[in-house]
């Protein structure tokens, strides 16, 4: 039976491979779950301890009227890690390769806001590197995935990839 969904609106890239499942043996789950759970755990510490995570942002803010403003970016920063958990646990490699690479406008724009306050400084490459990784992870979740077949020594295969 075909998938409901059709994928003739998606570019070639798109096409290929993303009905496959993401396995959590597979080191793509894990690349991409470092993230999802790392920018969790920066949500947190924005509104646990506005003032560090504000200097380690690349801005520091030490003015507690703009605490209520580093707690919406604690709460963008948990939801954004907590979005694609769901769909990648569930293995929906589709769903949680359109999610991450759509996430990286979010370390992006972050840098730019370094860029245009700061320059080329240090945080900068925080954000644009963790851009850069996801753009590489992204990459491999939205390509076709690499199966391999493995004949073992009593003669039956087994599939394996990521």
């Amino acid at each position: 039976m075909e998938d409901s969904r059709s994928n003739k609106h998606l570019p070639r890239l798109f096409e290929q491979g993303l009905n496959a499942t993401l396995k959590k043996n597979s080191p793509l789950f894990w690349f991409t779950l470092v993230i999802s759970v790392g920018i969790i755990g920066i949500g947190i510490d924005f509104i646990l301890n506005p003032v560090g995570a504000s200097t380690g942002y690349g801005i520091p803010i030490h003015d507690p009227a703009a605490f209520p403003f580093m707690w919406i970016k604690g709460i963008r920063d948990i939801f954004a890690g907590l979005v694609v958990l769901p769909f990648l646990w569930r293995g929906d490699r589709r769903t949680t390769a359109i999610l991450f690479a759509l996430s990286i406008f979010v370390p992006f724009g972050d840098g730019l806001v370094i860029l245009s306050h700061l320059g080329f400084a240090p945080p900068i490459f925080i954000h644009w590197g963790t851009a850069l990784y996801m753009m590489v992870v992204s990459y491999f979740l939205l390509r076709k995935p690499n199966i391999v077949k493995v004949v073992l020594t009593g003669g039956e295969a087994k599939e394996g990839g990521f």
